[in-house]
């Protein structure tokens, strides 16, 4: 991965209307968030794992509220005010990993294929080598 993808912005623009009916969760809403980048493969599914499941949250964390879409995280069931007080560090801290998660996986293909080459060109000398043996006169 050239850059690690960041958060750059609240998309003030796009942060939905609570429905405020009176129902359990009704003052909650929709607030996306602009990524810089649109994340490699693998990315979103690391970030969504770490926000289900981060190493400290608060007692307002909501697993299942967060989605990547294009280049955008997606709180579907939060409010800013929340993101503001509880939830900017988890946020932060999935980001890092999903980052992390992504760039070993991408070294380990890395590794994978560079032995790949070296098994493939050691294969092609002992061909050379046993094929430079036969001789038919």
């Amino acid at each position: 991965m050239s850059e690690p993808v960041k958060i750059v912005r609240l998309i003030t623009e796009e942060v939905s209307t609570p429905r405020l009916d009176g129902t359990p969760g009704s003052a909650l809403y929709r607030v996306p968030f602009e990524l810089s980048a649109a994340p490699p493969a693998g990315w979103a599914t690391a970030f969504v794992e770490a926000w289900n499941h981060p190493q400290s949250f608060t007692c307002r964390h909501r697993p299942g509220i967060a989605s990547v879409v294009g280049r955008k995280i997606i709180l579907d069931g939060t409010t800013v005010e929340e993101v503001e007080s509880y939830h900017k560090e988890t946020l932060v801290a999935a980001v890092s990993h999903a980052n992390l998660q992504v760039e070993q996986a991408q070294q380990a293909s890395a590794r994978q294929r560079v032995e790949a080459e070296r098994r493939e060109a050691e294969h092609g000398k002992q061909v050379a080598d046993a094929a430079a043996k036969v001789k038919f006169n």
